[in-house]
């Protein structure tokens, strides 16, 4: 008689991966992105027609913010290292986020723009590396390139919807009770990681990880090489704040400032777009090729 049974652990290829620990998380990162990319996408008109900056203003705050959210994310993964403390940071930073991004409505000079706008993306860097591990906890290794894929399209999606109910809420509302009704979906954002925190398996019993920043252990070997190629690519990576605002410019002289805006941020959406339909696949084809797929997969 032959057995035809497999053992125990050895999974089918098609392995439920995208458990409800993973759809929460891909729920967060949608609601997060759609509370975030409502100010993201009015930050220019806010700046430059409501408070009269000049663009130099916008591209300054968004270089330290950009900065100080990278700074961030190296610190909140020093505190992700921990599974106890990731949990903690992973809700606050959703959290604060929200809460500070939503209160840029009620700026009346460009400083406190460049405050708030640089506190909410130093809460959001935080808040990066704590996602991920958590994301890392639930799902095996084999199906990283899915797991991440399916939140990043998730991520993608709330940056499509954003910028349309940004649209939505400036032709009811206004600018600035747009930005300030972000703070809803942010908050939602928060609940969704809280679900699926419930939903993540308890760490085992262990003693806390002591805070230690090692850098000379990141940047040697090939993660140093890949760290150093992110960094070359992200010094010439545009703010898309920027790309918003000189679409804006170049379309004001002929279709006046209001559609101009409008057009503009269609084209920003339709961007998001084309990033949120390779999310997936890329990381199906990161799974696919086996060790070096993600760094052919990001290369390309």
């Amino acid at each position: 008689m032959t057995d035809t049974s497999q053992p125990a652990d050895i999974t089918p290829d098609r392995e439920k991966w995208l458990t409800p620990g993973v759809k929460g998380i891909g729920s967060a990162s949608f609601l997060a992105d759609v509370g975030h990319e409502i100010p993201t996408a009015l930050l220019p008109s806010l700046l430059t027609s409501t408070l009269g900056a000049p663009a130099a203003a916008l591209g300054a705050i968004e270089g330290i913010s950009d900065a100080l959210a990278g700074a961030a994310r190296f610190g909140g993964g020093v505190l992700a290292d921990d599974p106890s403390r990731r949990r903690k940071v992973a809700v606050g930073g959703y959290a604060t986020t929200a809460v500070l991004g939503a209160a840029t409505a009620g700026a009346t000079a460009v400083w406190q723009v460049g405050l708030l706008r640089t506190a909410a993306w130093t809460a959001r860097g935080l808040r990066v590396p704590a996602r991920n591990a958590l994301l890392a906890d639930i799902v095996p290794a084999k199906a990283y390139g899915r797991a991440y894929g399916f939140e990043r399209m998730m991520d993608n999606l709330g940056a499509i919807f954003g910028p349309l109910l940004a649209l939505a809420l400036v032709a009811w509302l206004g600018v600035q009770w747009a930005i300030g009704l972000s703070v809803i979906p942010g908050l939602l954002a928060a609940a969704a990681i809280v679900y699926a925190i419930r939903k993540t398996p308890h760490p085992t019993g262990r003693d806390k990880v002591p805070l230690k920043i090692r850098v000379k252990p990141v940047l040697t070997g090939d993660l140093g090489k890949l760290i150093a190629a992110v960094a070359a690519f992200e010094v010439g990576n545009v703010a898309a704040t920027l790309l918003i605002l000189r679409a804006s410019e170049l379309l004001t002289p002929e279709h006046g400032t209001r559609t101009a805006t409008t057009i503009a941020l269609g084209l920003y959406t339709a961007y998001i777009v084309a990033a949120t339909i390779a999310s997936v696949p890329a990381g199906r084809l990161s799974d696919r090729l086996g060790r070096g797929g993600p760094v052919l997969v990001l290369a390309g």
